[in-house]
């Protein structure tokens, strides 16, 4: 099975710019992820909330930067968001903000799981853990904390 048969795991992050307007850091970044092959941008959409709360998606050219063109993401939005996603990401923003909604596949894994495809193992499941999740999980393993009798 080669690697276009397959499909890293999917994640997405929604990342709220209070201010109304993006900042480039993170573009940049994400372009470097991209092109090193780490991601592929599977849907990147932009949703403001305006003052009156009403949540809207607009494209990434709306928002004009000194130094980064965010024009360069107009085509990545491919409507994997739905009125549902986007809705609740809505509910998470402040009034007068901007967040960008990335989903993603991370295509890193990719290698490692043909090595085993190749060798007869099989994917069986694949998942996602929240942050939460997981310092819950750090929390119910840690060693508790036992006081000795003096």
């Amino acid at each position: 099975m080669s690697n276009q048969d397959q499909f890293g795991p999917i994640e997405y992050v929604a990342v709220e710019f209070p201010s109304g307007a993006p900042t480039s850091a993170g573009f940049e970044q994400l372009l470097t992820l991209v092109d090193s092959g780490a991601i592929r941008i599977l849907d990147l959409e932009f949703v403001t909330k305006a003052a009156d709360g009403s949540v809207a998606v607009v494209p990434a050219s709306t928002f004009e930067l000194e130094d980064f063109d965010l024009a360069q993401f107009d085509g990545a939005a491919s409507g994997l968001l739905d009125a549902g996603d986007i809705a609740a990401v809505g509910d998470e923003l402040a009034a007068g903000s901007v967040a960008a909604v990335l989903v993603y596949e991370e295509l890193a894994i990719l290698p490692v799981i043909d090595a085993w495809t190749r060798s007869g193992a099989k994917v069986v499941t694949e998942g996602h853990l929240s942050l939460d999740e997981l310092a819950d999980a750090l929390d119910n393993t840690a060693p508790e904390n036992t006081e000795k009798d003096a």
